[in-house]
């Protein structure tokens, strides 16, 4: 079985493009993959130990509580979704995986900057775009 693999942030336009992941893995007769990816924390080499613990320990709660978000959405449709939480920089992340036999394609929700805002500070959705080898369905 193929399986729609979906990129959760926990905004809004990531739930929208969660509802439409639903429709379309009914459709497709695919399973679904909620995906979360918690970015590197960069941070000077003097930091403290404990500074970067905590951030990573609040990036892990972000990534629960943005998954549980989404598996919600996905449970009031009547579906299931698998949870994945990853760490990298989010788009090239989500295109690894999105090399897996297994995935048919990708779903993204997208926060809607203007052509501006993209060039200045980069789009994971654009980005994506650019990157996956698999179909992407960027969800407005």
């Amino acid at each position: 079985m193929k399986t729609i693999l979906v990129a959760v942030d926990g905004s809004e336009p990531s739930l929208k493009g969660v509802r439409t992941a639903v429709e379309l893995s009914k459709a497709l007769n695919a399973r679904l993959e909620l995906a979360y990816v918690i970015p590197p924390v960069l941070l000077p080499p003097s930091t403290y130990a404990e500074t970067i613990k905590k951030l990573d320990e609040a990036n892990a709660l972000m990534a629960k509580e943005a998954l549980d978000r989404a598996r919600a959405v996905v449970q009031s449709l009547g579906a299931e979704a698998d949870l994945i939480q990853l760490s990298g920089a989010p788009a090239e992340s989500i295109a690894d995986l999105s090399q897996a036999e297994r995935v048919w394609g990708v779903v993204i929700g997208a926060k809607g900057h203007n052509a501006l805002s993209r060039v200045m500070l980069g789009s994971t959705a654009d980005r994506l775009m650019h990157l996956c080898t698999k179909p992407v369905l960027i969800v407005r």
